[in-house]
């Protein structure tokens, strides 16, 4: 191991030598905020172009303005929101040309502002549209006991694999993504053993203990091709859109750990891939389910389970049998440099609110215990982040057994 003039230098694990370094092609640019075009977007390499994808779908900053003038200003224009328009069209930079051609309806569709159906807003932006339906159970006690089938809705996503195969097809992103993980030491002058640098993803032990056990597994009958893992970060959470009304989207959101940080927190780069819009229960489901409770309300209890049954089931749609196939068996893809390789996504991260964590993880709600990691009580709290807290991540970590599952501390 050779190290730089900084005395970091790196030890990667495998029978492979690397065919892949990105560290080579990267550049200051590609991990810094820069005031040039919009680099991760642009294909064409066309400055003018780079520019107009900053306001996109507006075709440029005027049209821009207005169009935020116009939905953001309000319903009830005031003498305010009118000042607000004067210094748009009377900025010296405002020419008429720049908003006469712009094609306002075409643009509100886009942005699905117009009270259009969701088959509408979603037609032709190859997403997959999915029936959810759970199932809810009412107990012998109730008017219409049973377990009858609810139907929630259509679930708009993309297929996780889709995404995959587009990512690793795209030679600009390609370029700078790491196939193998590997550990980043530094050692100190003097210093016998050199001492790891904890600070992306592919240099962390996780990802580094996923590939060992990749590669020391037992390869596909027939195939002698590297073996890469995929490693996939989450990111949701439940927005409501209006101040007053019940507008809400629930986006979920994927990142690729195989990119470096920097990279993925640059809009400019495009890196974040828009997989799904959750499914809320319905207004409709409070009067189905009193239907079944005899006219009474339905307990929280109740509520809880079905919104659990409903993010798990949707979840159910997104790791589909395509990829569990491919989390068992990889896929082959014909990467960018010409040379294929076989692909096996992971999952390594999920970034949610306590509300959300809570229907993930079939955690109680402000239960006795913060997380489903370990059974330290709430009132051991304040001792974050102190020795006796360490120990205790050891001598009190969950364990998902039969006595967890019926009486447990969630």
């Amino acid at each position: 191991m050779l190290a730089n003039s900084f005395g970091l230098s790196r030890q990667y694990y495998g029978d492979w030598f690397l065919t892949h370094d990105p560290e080579d092609a990267m550049t200051l640019q590609d991990l810094t905020l820069t005031p040039s075009g919009v680099d991760g977007c642009d294909s064409t390499g066309h400055p003018a172009e780079s520019r107009a994808l900053l306001f996109y779908p507006y075709p440029n900053r005027l049209s821009f303005l207005l169009g935020d003038w116009y939905w953001n200003g309000g319903i009830q224009k005031s003498k305010e929101s009118f000042k607000d328009l004067i210094k748009i069209v009377g900025a010296r930079e405002f020419q008429p040309e720049d908003v006469n051609s712009t094609r306002w309806d075409f643009i509100n569709a886009q942005l699905r502002v117009e009270e259009t159906g969701p088959d509408q807003s979603f037609e032709g932006a190859s997403w997959s549209k999915t029936v959810v339906t759970i199932k809810v159970p009412f107990h012998k006690w109730t008017a219409k006991p049973g377990v009858y089938n609810y139907h929630v809705g259509n679930m708009y996503h993309h297929t996780l694999i889709s995404i995959i195969r587009e990512k690793l097809s795209n030679p600009r992103h390609d370029k700078l993504f790491h196939y193998q993980p590997y550990n980043l030491l530094w050692q100190r002058m003097g210093s016998p053993t050199p001492i790891n640098i904890h600070g992306e993803l592919y240099t962390s032990g996780t990802f580094i203990q996923a590939h060992k056990d990749l590669q020391q597994s037992p390869p596909e009958l027939g195939c002698d091709l590297e073996r890469v893992v995929i490693a996939l970060m989450f990111w949701s959470d439940a927005t409501q859109l209006t101040t007053f009304g019940n507008a809400k989207l629930w986006p979920c959101y994927m990142f690729f750990g195989n990119e470096s940080k920097y990279r993925r927190c640059k809009p400019s780069c495009c890196l974040c891939s828009h997989i799904a819009y959750f499914n809320h229960l319905p207004d409709s489901f409070k009067d189905f389910a009193t239907a079944h409770f005899g006219g009474k309300a339905p307990p929280a209890d109740f509520l809880a389970h079905c919104h659990r049954e409903l993010l798990h089931e949707q979840w159910g749609i997104l790791l589909d049998n395509e990829f569990l196939e491919a989390w068992r068996h990889g896929i082959v893809i014909h990467c960018c440099d010409g040379v294929e390789r076989r692909f096996y996504p992971r999952l390594f991260t999920y970034s949610t609110d306590y509300p959300e964590k809570v229907l993930l993880a079939s955690i109680r709600n402000l239960g006795q215990c913060p997380c489903p990691r370990c059974t330290i009580p709430m009132s051991h709290v304040h001792n974050l982040g102190m020795s006796q807290d360490m120990k205790e991540w050891n001598t009190l970590a969950h364990v998902d057994d039969h006595l967890r599952n019926t009486v447990g501390p969630y």
